[in-house]
């Protein structure tokens, strides 16, 4: 074969290359931007979350369950996006806002076969479930619901020994070897928290009951 037919073969194998690349291109931008709206209206939902305006967070859900169908439908058929770092970022919010939602709304954590997405997202935004969980019990905290904190404190430790077992190199699930560092230290800090609230609480209770015992007996707290 002649140099000008070599030349020309390969110029006509770059060109349907090059097609390709573009259609992927295109969808790769189409893609990025549906992301970007998954991420805006996680965020939003666990906002609403805890504020308390449940009835707005629902109405987001659903809007949020449609925009991750056609996501997934775009990127499917595309290997090297289907898997990416963006789309699996964007799917770890989802998962995390729904697992947050049910949650505190329905008392249950949605399935992996529920959400319908890939086990590296469902596991990344397993993760950061476990954070928003610290945020709320800080909540909870605050109107005095103590018991339900430490409850929630005891899903977060169950979730991080599950979670620790999963001794796989970050080429399986990109990530979660440090989310998983980063729970540990969070539940740690959460849990001295709690048990040092508690230990408070329990000696102010105690204080409180002595000063009644002395009331009662008809001693003056000066005495």
């Amino acid at each position: 074969m002649q140099i000008p037919e070599l030349v020309k073969t390969v110029a006509a194998d770059v060109n349907r290359v090059d097609k390709v690349l573009d259609e992927k291109d295109k969808v790769r931008e189409q893609a990025i931007k549906m992301s970007r709206d998954i991420i805006r209206v996680s965020s939003d939902i666990v906002t609403l979350v805890h504020s308390g305006n449940t009835e707005g967070a629902a109405q987001l859900v659903n809007k949020l369950k449609d925009i991750v169908v056609g996501f997934s439908k775009l990127v499917e058929p595309h290997s090297e996006l289907r898997h990416s770092g963006f789309v699996n970022n964007a799917l770890a919010e989802y998962v995390e806002a729904m697992m947050f939602f049910n949650f505190v709304v329905k008392g249950r954590v949605p399935t992996l076969e529920e959400l319908g997405v890939h086990y590296v997202p469902y596991l990344l935004g397993l993760c950061d479930f476990v954070g928003e969980l610290r945020r709320h019990v800080m909540d909870l905290v605050r109107v005095g619901s103590f018991d339900r904190a430490f409850e929630i404190l005891e899903l977060m430790e169950g979730i991080y020994e599950i979670l620790r077992k999963l001794d796989y190199p970050d080429a399986l699930v990109p990530g979660l070897r440090h989310k998983v560092d980063v729970m540990r230290r969070l539940i740690d800090d959460i849990k001295m928290f709690l048990v040092d609230l508690k230990s408070r609480r329990e000696l102010s209770e105690a204080i409180r009951e002595a000063l009644q015992d002395l009331a009662r007996l008809g001693v003056s707290q000066e005495t």
